[in-house]
């Protein structure tokens, strides 16, 4: 951006330490080389923390985030502790969507009895409010996959450090109750509009 600037008003780059002038062909050149080697530096260093991270998650170690309802993060950090209260109602929210079956019942019986997303305290102090659960948020704290004690990355699953709050029987009910709606969502039973695109967009 710098070196655009400099050019756009003709003006050039010189050291007058080193045998660097971007005035001449060559210091172009070396400049031009300095560069794709910062870009490349750059990716390295990407590339090896996404693979560290990676690594990280295979072995079944959290990575960092925001804290999900039902946990909290240790006080020595780098990994996940129950936390009780939360862990109640997270389990609450499971089963009561097995009870009904519905996701917006279940966001009316959530927000009756004041069940909302994680509060908590970011690294730079800055309280995080929870919030009342939306359908999407809702949908994504019934599927994932943390509350059973495991870990994703990429659509693979692998056995995670931290204790789990819902059982497997549990788990699966939900998963399956939510496929079965999915399904039926798409019929004509549940689309008496003709609506091409619902369960689409």
């Amino acid at each position: 951006a710098i070196m655009g600037t400099l050019d756009k008003h003709n003006c050039a780059f010189v050291s007058v330490t080193q045998q660097f002038n971007t005035s001449h062909s060559m210091g172009r050149l070396t400049l031009n080389i300095l560069l794709s080697f910062a870009q490349f530096e750059r990716e390295i260093i990407a590339e090896r923390t996404r693979d560290k991270i990676h690594s990280a998650r295979r072995k079944g170690k959290w990575t960092g985030g925001p804290p999900i309802l039902g946990y909290d993060l240790a006080p020595s950090g780098g990994r996940l502790i129950v936390n009780v209260e939360e862990a109640a109602q997270v389990r609450c929210l499971f089963e009561q969507y097995v009870a009904c079956g519905s996701l917006n019942e279940t966001l009316r019986w959530a927000a009756a009895n004041g069940i909302q997303s994680k509060s908590y305290v970011t690294r730079k102090g800055v309280q995080r409010q929870g919030r009342a659960f939306s359908k999407s948020s809702l949908h994504g704290l019934l599927t994932n996959v943390q509350y059973i004690g495991k870990i994703g990355l990429k659509g693979e699953v692998f056995d995670g450090e931290h204790e789990a709050i819902v059982s497997p029987s549990l788990w699966k009910k939900v998963q399956t109750l939510m496929e079965d709606n999915g399904s039926r969502g798409l019929s004509s039973s549940r689309n008496k509009t003709g609506a091409l695109l619902r369960g689409i967009l």
